[in-house]
């Protein structure tokens, strides 16, 4: 008797050490959050409000660096390369109301930012933290 007590108190204290099941508690889906505002919408309005014309591209940059500042960088899991590419495009839209770029070019060396920002989210993303970082040291080189 005294034996099957002893067994039955163990299997109790044993059942009561049970490891949580890692799938018990859902993880939120971050995707299905809405932002704070609708990116796509923002910049729909500021190219409705500031079209690609001499003089406007500087205002219209920082219409769209607003636009991402209130609506991706709260989510950014790297703000920082965001707001290098946010610079990037003021710089390059500056250059282009000054007319020292014409407008192709201009477009150009953005598009160029934006994908070095996008590639250097990825690297870091996968892990590839060498490769990220030259990317970083392009943009920071553009920035001069």
């Amino acid at each position: 008797m005294r034996r099957a007590l002893t067994i039955m108190l163990a299997c109790g204290a044993l059942a009561a050490c049970e490891l949580p099941n890692p799938w018990q508690y859902k993880v939120p889906n971050l995707a299905a959050v809405s932002p704070p505002g609708d990116l796509a919408a923002d910049r729909a309005a500021c190219d409705k409000q500031y079209p690609q014309a001499a003089g406007s591209y500087a205002a219209h940059a920082e219409c769209m660096n607003t636009a991402v500042e209130k609506d991706a960088i709260p989510f950014a899991r790297y703000p920082e390369l965001l707001r290098m590419g946010e610079q990037l495009r003021l710089k390059y839209s500056t250059a282009i109301d000054r007319g020292a770029l014409s407008p192709a070019e201009g477009a150009r060396k953005i598009r160029e930012a934006d994908e070095l920002v996008a590639a250097a989210i990825n690297d870091r993303d996968v892990g590839r933290e060498t490769v990220a970082a030259h990317r970083v040291a392009a943009l920071e080189a553009m920035l001069q």
